[in-house]
């Protein structure tokens, strides 16, 4: 399953839990804290970037697809209308 993170600092903090996890060996909150400041001092703005880029890009794909929902909505609730006009129409027909 695809995770959709609209918020970089779930981003920064998902990187920051698989970066202890991967190198906790001790398993003492004393390294957690260490690993924590090392991870947290090494974060470059290419990173630091990229994770605003990603909730952006995400953000502007749901704008489409909320936009493109709109347009078939539309076009769904007219044919409906359509439909129910010739319904009438015929029912009319039959009734005469």
């Amino acid at each position: 399953m695809k995770h959709y993170m609209l918020n970089p600092i779930e981003l920064a903090w998902a990187g920051l839990k698989s970066y202890v996890r991967d190198h906790n060996t001790n398993f003492r909150l004393s390294d957690v804290r260490n690993l924590t400041q090392t991870w947290m001092t090494s974060l470059d703005v290419s990173t630091a970037t990229s994770y605003l880029d990603h909730a952006r890009n995400i953000e502007n794909t749901f704008k489409k697809s909320d936009c493109f929902i709109e347009q078939i909505e539309e076009q769904i609730i007219d044919d409906e209308d359509d439909e129910e006009n010739e319904m009438d129409s015929e029912e009319e027909q039959i009734s005469e």
